[in-house]
């Protein structure tokens, strides 16, 4: 299984490889998570937007979880609800993109390319 860095990392390397064109080791990398984004679309979205959720009812015990944090005076409270209000904005803002990139992989497969022009 993949980490949550090792996704956005191989996302990353697909759209820089589908521009500039693949390459040996590299290739075998991208086809992998090409394959894992492929079955499973929005595990990005899903994941930041579970963990926003986590993070928001972890803020309700937030002085019993972190009792270090509590310790030193931080706000542990404010800290987990600013967490999980960047963690939801990234997984709402990558929810847009997966559905941007859906429906233009839509539009590739149905678009019909221009017959050259009489010779």
């Amino acid at each position: 299984m993949y980490t949550l860095a090792e996704l956005f990392i191989y996302k990353e390397q697909l759209m820089i490889q589908g521009q500039f064109g693949r390459s040996g080791q590299q290739h075998k990398q991208v086809v992998q998570a090409n394959r894992l984004l492929r079955q499973h679309p929005i595990l990005i979205p899903v994941l930041l937007i579970g963990g926003a959720l986590g993070l928001c009812f972890a803020s309700f015990y937030a002085d019993t979880l972190f009792p270090l944090l509590a310790m030193v005076g931080a706000p542990t409270s404010l800290l987990c609800l600013s967490l999980a209000f960047v963690l939801g904005v990234s997984g709402v803002l990558a929810s847009i993109i997966s559905i941007i990139e859906g429906i233009d992989r839509y539009r590739l497969r149905t678009a019909t390319f221009p017959k050259p022009k009489g010779a």
